[in-house]
């Protein structure tokens, strides 16, 4: 059975966590916690954290970003999933405020599968074709509404960083 695992970086009052789901473990700063979550619903969240028993909402407030009651004491987090990393890692920032339409390359790869056609229209976040990079799967998704101005890629084809992946109109 495969290993499952899921790392973040949580950034609280300006201080930056590493965090990590491994295997139904909890990893906070590289060591084990000594914690247990239970999903209530709606939001809500049953925390046990070294014994203490603690009621935990959860609501998005913007991509990226939550806003976290916990026994009634609100914090604004940012959380940065594996691919933000990544692509933090490789000196690329994320497309909030882009006004340029062209999707280019966050790393060297190969293009596994394109999702879309010229013509299509697309929503900001929508998938726009799958780049191997590193052993793992990677979907580039687009970075505004628009249209399908051009693919320039096509499956099995090898890319470097930068190159012009998709351009939107």
């Amino acid at each position: 059975m495969a290993a499952t695992l899921r790392r973040f970086h949580v950034t609280i009052a300006g201080v930056t966590i590493p965090l990590e789901f491994r295997d139904g473990l909890i990893i906070v700063g590289g060591g084990p916690a000594n914690c247990s979550v239970e999903r209530l619903g709606g939001g809500w969240y049953h925390v046990i954290f070294d014994g203490a028993s603690h009621s935990v909402q959860v609501a998005p407030v913007d991509e990226g970003m939550l806003e976290v009651r916990v026994n009634g004491a609100v914090s604004t987090v940012e959380v940065r999933g594996e691919r933000d990393i990544l692509l933090e890692r490789f000196g690329i920032s994320d497309s909030r405020g882009v006004t340029d339409k062209a999707i280019r390359a966050p790393m060297p790869g190969l293009v596994l599968n394109t999702l879309v056609t010229a013509g299509a229209a697309v929503t900001k976040g929508e998938g726009l074709l799958v780049l191997e990079a590193m052993k793992m799967e990677n979907e580039i998704r687009s970075i505004a509404d628009g249209v399908v101005k051009h693919v320039h890629v096509q499956a099995g084809e090898a890319v470097t960083k930068g190159d012009l992946l998709v351009e939107l109109e």
